[in-house]
């Protein structure tokens, strides 16, 4: 019985512990960015449309601005995975409730995330092949 107790002790501690990786890669996501790269299939997306795009992340808030229209989504990531997973879960419009599965990386201070808009494979790789949608996003400088 001692065995158990110690064993479950152990899992909690394992699961705090990556409770707290999650919370410290989500904090390191926070802040509003400008969309550097977008691709959609291998295709970039058309120039009028990466001219109106931004991103925010606040928590477990994702926000996609086009022009003057807002998307917003939940997102939940796992720094524990490699490559770190995301999911992203809009929260309006005709994809609420959906779970788009994803990965990502932070690299020279830009965010490239990877994720499927269509059924529930993750990516394993940083391409936008089929039902792929690549992002490359660059943090914009906080004004003072």
């Amino acid at each position: 019985m001692k065995r158990f107790t110690v064993a479950g002790g152990l899992m909690m501690l394992a699961f705090a512990g990556v409770a707290l990786a999650d919370d410290k890669a989500l904090k390191e996501l926070e802040g509003a960015y400008t969309v550097i790269g977008l691709e959609k299939g291998g295709k970039p997306a058309p120039k009028e449309i990466m001219d109106t795009l931004k991103v925010s992340i606040k928590g477990e808030v994702f926000v996609i601005t086009i022009g003057t229209d807002e998307k917003k989504a939940k997102i939940k990531v796992d720094a524990s995975k490699t490559p770190n997973t995301i999911d992203i879960s809009p929260t309006d419009g005709p994809e609420k409730g959906m779970t788009f599965p994803g990965i990502y990386k932070i690299e020279k201070g830009e965010v490239t995330i990877v994720f499927h808009e269509k059924g529930t494979e993750r990516p394993k790789e940083f391409k936008s092949e089929g039902e792929g949608m690549l992002m490359k996003l660059k943090k914009t400088e906080e004004k003072k």
